[in-house]
C-alpha cells in the first residue's frame, strides 16, 4: 500500500536539499498532489537565490495556500518587487489565485508602474479575479493607454467583465470603437459585454470568427469556453444561434482548433 506520510517526507527533504532540480521536481509533485500541509516548508523558497525556484514556489502556494491565506498572502507580497519578471507575475497570480483582497492596492500600481508587459498582464488579470470593483478605474485606464502592450489590454478588458454591472454597459459599448484594428481586445470587451448582460455582443464575438486568423480564433473560443463555464452552453446557443455552425467551419479551416470546439460544444 502506498504510504502518503514517506511521499511527503521524501518530497519536503528535496525542498529542503538546496538543489534546485530537485527543489523544482518536488515543488511540481506537491501541487499536482494537493499537498497543503507542506506550504510552511515551501514558504522559504519565496526567497531562494535562483529565480526558477522563487517562481515555483509563488506558483505553488497560489494553489496550495488556499488554507493559510494571510500568512502566505503577507509572504507573497514581500516579492511583489523581485528584480525578476516571471517572479513578480507569478507572485502577482498567485495573490490573485488566492484571493488575498489586501494586495489589491499593490497590484493596481503595478498595472499601471511595472515596465514588464507580461507582469502588467498578471495583474490585470488578478485584478478580476480579486473581485473588487473599485479596480474597474485602474483597468480602463489600462484598457484605453494607446501604447500599451496588446495582452494587457485584453486582460483588462476581461476583468471589467467580471467586476463590472449592467451599469457600465452604454460606456463599454462605446469603447468598441476604439478596437476595429486591435480585434483580439475587440473580442474581449465583446465577451465582457456580453457577460454584463448584452446578449447581442455574443453574436458580435462569434462572427469575428468569419476572418479570423488562427491567434484570433484560439483567442475567440478561449473567450467562448470562459463565458460557457460562467453560464452554460445552452444559454450560449440561444444567444448566438450561429455558434455551432460558425465553430465547426473554423474548425475545419483550423483543424488544430477541432478539439477545443469539441469541448466548447459538450454540455
Amino acid at each position: 500500500m502506498f504510504d502518503q506520510s514517506i511521499y511527503m517526507t521524501n518530497s519536503l527533504e528535496e525542498l529542503r536539499s538546496g538543489n534546485a532540480t530537485r527543489q523544482a521536481e518536488a515543488l511540481l509533485k506537491l501541487v499536482d498532489d494537493e499537498v497543503y500541509e507542506a506550504v510552511p516548508d515551501i514558504l522559504p523558497l519565496l526567497n531562494s537565490p535562483e529565480t526558477a525556484i522563487r517562481s515555483s514556489a509563488a506558483y505553488a502556494l497560489g494553489y496550495l495556500g488556499i488554507d493559510q491565506v494571510k500568512t502566505v498572502g503577507f509572504a507573497l507580497m514581500n516579492r511583489l518587487n523581485d528584480p525578476e519578471e516571471i517572479v513578480r507575475s507569478d507572485v502577482i497570480e498567485a495573490l490573485g489565485a488566492l484571493q488575498y483582497i489586501e494586495a489589491i492596492t499593490q497590484i493596481k500600481c503595478k498595472l499601471i508602474n511595472d515596465p514588464s508587459a507580461l507582469v502588467r498582464a498578471s495583474a490585470a488579470e488578478a485584478l478580476g479575479e480579486l473581485g473588487e470593483p473599485e479596480a474597474i478605474e485602474t483597468l480602463e485606464k489600462s484598457l484605453l493607454k494607446l501604447d500599451e502592450d496588446e495582452a494587457v489590454r485584453a486582460y483588462a478588458a476581461n476583468s471589467i467583465g467580471l467586476l463590472g454591472s449592467d451599469l457600465i454597459l452604454p460606456k463599454l459599448k462605446i469603447y468598441l470603437q476604439y478596437f476595429e484594428k486591435s480585434i483580439k481586445i475587440k473580442a474581449e470587451l465583446l465577451g465582457a459585454i456580453y457577460y454584463l448582460g448584452a446578449k447581442e455582443a455574443l453574436q458580435q464575438l462569434i462572427g469575428l470568427l468569419d476572418d479570423a486568423d488562427e491567434n484570433l480564433a484560439i483567442a475567440i473560443l478561449n473567450i467562448l469556453t470562459d463565458l460557457k463555464d460562467r453560464t452554460n452552453l445552452d444559454q450560449l446557443l440561444q444567444d448566438a444561434p450561429e455558434m455551432e455552425s460558425k465553430l465547426k467551419n473554423i474548425s475545419q479551416k483550423m483543424p488544430i482548433l477541432i478539439t477545443h470546439k469539441k469541448q466548447i460544444l459538450t454540455a
